[in-house]
């Protein structure tokens, strides 16, 4: 007699046999018994999951002779045949090799006519995102209104496929990913039928390694049934299947998290001589870190773990902070990415895994800040509280009256106007010092007496920072603004120009003419007491980027990590 696979002999048989589909399989049985069956179902989901096995059920929950019934005989024939795949009333289509206009008008055809024997005529579509965009185009009316005996069931693994017209037409259900601990008990059960021993962290082994198909699942155990002799253990998974034992993995993970760069390389080299695919074990790397990450936040048990292994994740993680795990999985994740584009996977994972393990130590924010602190308090504390950094400057000497006045200078955007005065033989500034009048640049006189107005009308001097001072003196102020500008309509006002002249008085010892101008080209815009904000408070942004870039964590974090350079951010917080 020719053998059978475990896939094929161990299909369900009823809704309670579907492992992990139980929502597909209740929400099937209510309808069926509230005799509230669609004419259409499309099913959905990755391979190996139940979708094909599920058609046929429904197929023989309706049919069967004791049914309508949620729960089919398996005794009668349509069961049996159906069952068997021979059952003349319930047609099987592979939408691929079946996908032209033509496939399709032949299967109307026969559909108007009773079935021969069954209840319902049932036709199961696998595979139906292969067909044509005529054929679909063709299934749109009968699918829509078919005849009372027929029934409709679509299986893809490409729903995304399916033209929305279809989807529209038909009940859909998603097939899950069936989760590793069902894989696992339900393998633990076929091997009992079968009489065949296994380890069980090996079974743990095959559930995972099937990543959520029962089918790939049972296919894989077939392999190892065949090769075992009589007890699958967990060195016959990894040698049958190509891929490295939990030891190495746990092992090679233990030296990335210690910084064991040498046990590192050695760990790998012996990976290569059993030649295990060095692809398929940094996905088992990764997700390693992932469940290690999970299993430190003690949000559940995220691998399903036998204890044993439990226990030894645990033990790996004990003295880990959580965001080094945090980082390792980054890490390891871009080591996966280089090793895709490297002719020598195995070269790029060695040096990869060997740069994670050397990475530098993580240092607390708090921690940083609090030295930068202590740093700052250290070089401010001596010479009488002058900063190295900021030498004291010492006080402008006056200048006397029979020498010429010097050559106005442009304002220095980096440092700040601090608002002045007026006294009587000079100006009086914040410090208490006396400085005799000089003939200043327009723009930094007229700066100063922004800054002065911003205490009393700061809504005017929002206006007036955007205009161009031409001149500005005690005796008259020419302010220009390009035509049409707001701005200057809100400076020409009675009320502005009157308080321009009030704060000249205070700053400039007269009350001049104030003269407004449309005429200011665009190329001068530069020239406003706003241009020169903006660059002064690009200028700081622009320090503090280069010094948060120049911190020697950062240099070390990029030496660690060299495919950042040029793609780091810095965000500087503070008021705008």
């Amino acid at each position: 007699m020719a053998y059978t696979v475990l896939a094929r002999k161990y299909r369900p048989q009823s809704f309670e046999d579907l492992v992990g589909q139980e929502h597909v399989a209740r929400t099937l049985e209510n309808a069926i018994l509230s005799d509230r069956v669609a004419h259409a179902f499309l099913f959905t989901g990755v391979r190996g999951i139940g979708k094909t096995t599920t058609a046929r059920l429904l197929a023989k929950a309706l049919n069967c002779e004791k049914g309508p019934t949620p729960t089919p005989c398996n005794e009668c024939d349509p069961c049996r045949d159906i069952t068997a795949g021979i059952d003349v009333d319930v047609q099987e289509i592979d939408g691929a090799s079946n996908n032209s206009v033509e496939d399709v008008r032949r299967l109307q055809e026969s559909l108007p006519y009773r079935p021969q024997r069954d209840r319902y005529k049932i036709v199961i579509v696998d595979e139906v995102h292969m067909l044509s965009a005529g054929a679909f185009n063709a299934f749109l009316k009968t699918l829509e209104e078919p005849p009372d005996h027929v029934k409709f069931i679509f299986a893809t693994t490409e729903s995304h496929k399916v033209p929305i017209t279809i989807r529209s037409r038909c009940q859909q259900y998603d097939f899950r990913l069936i989760p590793h601990r069902l894989i696992a008990g339900r393998l633990t059960e076929i091997l009992e039928e079968e009489a065949v021993s296994a380890d069980e962290e090996a079974i743990s082994v095959v559930a995972r390694e099937a990543v959520g198909s029962m089918r790939d699942a049972l296919t894989l155990l077939d392999q190892l049934v065949a090769v075992s002799d009589d007890r699958i253990t967990t060195d016959t998974v990894t040698s049958s299947l190509g891929i490295a034992a939990r030891e190495a993995l746990y092992g090679v993970a233990r030296s990335v998290l210690q910084g064991d760069g040498a046990a590192v390389v050695a760990a790998v080299d012996g990976l290569a001589d059993q030649s295990v695919d060095m692809q398929h074990f940094a996905r088992q790397l990764l997700q390693l870190v992932r469940d290690l990450v999970v299993l430190k936040l003690e949000a559940g048990d995220p691998a399903e773990w036998v204890p044993e292994e439990r226990d030894a994740a645990q033990a790996l993680i004990e003295d880990v902070d959580i965001l080094e795990l945090q980082r390792v999985f980054r890490a390891t994740s871009t080591v996966m990415d280089e090793m895709a584009q490297s002719p020598n996977p195995k070269l790029m994972l060695e040096m990869g895994l060997v740069r994670v393990a050397t990475r530098p130590p993580l240092q607390s924010v708090a921690e940083l800040l609090a030295r930068l602190d202590a740093l700052q308090g250290q070089s401010g504390s001596g010479g009488g509280g002058a900063s190295k950094s900021q030498p004291r400057k010492s006080s402008p000497k006056p200048v006397p009256d029979h020498k010429p006045d010097p050559e106005p200078a442009a304002p220095d955007p980096s440092q700040p106007i601090k608002p002045a005065t007026r006294r009587s033989g000079g100006f009086q500034t914040s410090s208490g010092e006396v400085l005799t009048p000089i003939r200043r640049a327009a723009l930094q006189e007229w700066e100063e007496l922004v800054v002065n107005l911003q205490r009393q009308q700061p809504a005017l001097a929002a206006v007036l920072e955007h205009g161009i001072p031409k001149t500005v003196g005690p005796d008259r102020i020419v302010l220009s603004f390009q035509d049409g500008s707001f701005y200057g309509r809100q400076a020409e006002s009675p009320d502005s120009i009157e308080a321009i002249k009030r704060v000249a008085e205070e700053q400039l010892g007269g009350r001049p003419e104030i003269e407004i101008r449309f005429d200011a080209p665009s190329e001068d815009a530069t020239k406003t007491v706003a241009a020169v904000a903006a660059q002064r408070k690009e200028a700081e942004v622009e320090a503090k980027r280069r010094e948060a870039l120049n911190h020697p964590r950062v240099r070390d974090a990029m030496d660690v990590f060299p495919e950042s350079a040029g793609k780091l951010k810095v965000h500087i917080e503070g008021p705008e």
